[in-house]
């Protein structure tokens, strides 16, 4: 696989992603919100009527767009990683690469195994020892 392969992980493009989802997320639906607000007075946009509504109702509508993008379960970008990583997946692998808080990436392996993408290696380790999973697919 070379590097520039769709099939290769990336970490920093994929976290600076999600932070640009974010950061768009926010930003576009707080300017949506002001223009609706001021959409009653010419002062200090002169937007007024139809036009305002239009386009604070776009603006918030592609904030919170962006922001259901940010929330959703990186299930792709779990697999692409797992693929990179010889197709084997560990909790710390998905919370390290991934960014995940352990909460999240508890539910994570929890949709990635319920949908069939990966299997537990072995059900019997010694407590000490971290549950590997293997990718299906």
């Amino acid at each position: 696989m070379s590097p520039d392969s769709p099939e290769t992980f990336d970490g920093e493009a994929y976290a600076q992603r999600k932070r640009r989802e974010r950061l768009f997320g926010w930003i576009f639906s707080l300017l949506g919100g002001l223009v609706l607000l001021d959409s009653g007075s010419p002062v200090p946009v002169p937007l007024v009527g139809l036009p305002s509504l239009l386009i604070g109702g776009a603006m918030i509508a592609f904030g919170v767009q962006q922001l259901r993008a940010f929330a959703q379960m990186p299930l792709r970008e779990a697999l692409l990683l797992g693929r990179s990583l010889g197709g084997r997946l560990t909790r710390t692998d998905l919370f390290l690469h991934l960014g995940l808080d352990p909460e999240r990436t508890d539910q994570l392996l929890q949709v990635l195994i319920s949908q069939g993408f990966i299997e537990p290696e072995s059900d019997d380790l010694p407590m000490e020892q971290e549950m590997r999973y293997r990718l299906l697919s």
